[in-house]
């Protein structure tokens, strides 16, 4: 069923809302979660008219929602509960912990969306569990996040977009990629000072 929408506008809208997005998000501000929220709306409308549904059920029922998950938790889960909440780093165990809960959600998505004939199910199931994962990870301001990013814009950029015809949203994925690795660096910078911050030794006492 299509929704009666000119694809090339709504897509280029979401591209616009997107880009704004990961922006802000490199700068660790709260109104990325905002502009998330839009390019979600228009990206589920973009994926269903592709009939991509792993894509598209992923940011209805996922990604709309850790919008505002996101915007509390960065809020306040931080130490003074105002929107202090530190960049963090996984462990080795935590980090193939989230690699196998990748796996599974890839092989349920692939097996669940190609009895409803979707496009290139098992690239866009494997798509869609790097997605979930990096949500996750980045609601809580962890650093591995962007990695994920780095993955999902790879494949979208090379891969599924273009042999969706999605040729506009495929650049932006190609930009998305250049913006995930220097998001993935200004994190590590942060982290990094919070690390020899918190070594430094306290001033003596007077």
């Amino acid at each position: 069923m299509s929704l009666g929408l000119s694809v090339s506008v709504v897509e280029l809208a979401a591209a616009i809302a997107t880009l704004v997005n990961v922006w802000l998000t490199i700068r660790t501000s709260l109104w990325s979660w905002a502009w998330g929220a839009l390019a979600v709306a228009l990206y589920a409308i973009v994926f269903w008219e592709s009939h991509l549904w792993s894509s598209m059920v992923l940011q209805v029922a996922y990604y709309l929602p850790m919008q505002a998950v996101g915007w509390w938790t960065w809020l306040r889960a931080g130490p003074s509960g105002d929107d202090d909440l530190p960049v963090t780093q996984l462990g080795t165990t935590a980090r193939l912990a989230w690699g196998a809960i990748a796996v599974v959600l890839t092989v349920a998505l692939g097996l669940t969306m190609g009895r409803f004939g979707a496009a290139q199910t098992w690239s866009d199931a494997a798509i869609t569990a790097t997605s979930v994962v990096g949500q996750a990870l980045m609601t809580r301001k962890v650093i591995e996040h962007w990695g994920c990013w780095v993955v999902v814009n790879l494949a979208y950029a090379a891969w599924l977009l273009p042999r969706q015809g999605l040729w506009l949203s495929a650049a932006l994925y190609a930009l998305l990629l250049v913006l995930a690795v220097r998001g993935w660096r200004e994190w590590a910078r942060a982290l990094g000072r919070a690390h020899a911050g918190s070594a430094a030794p306290a001033p003596a006492a007077s």
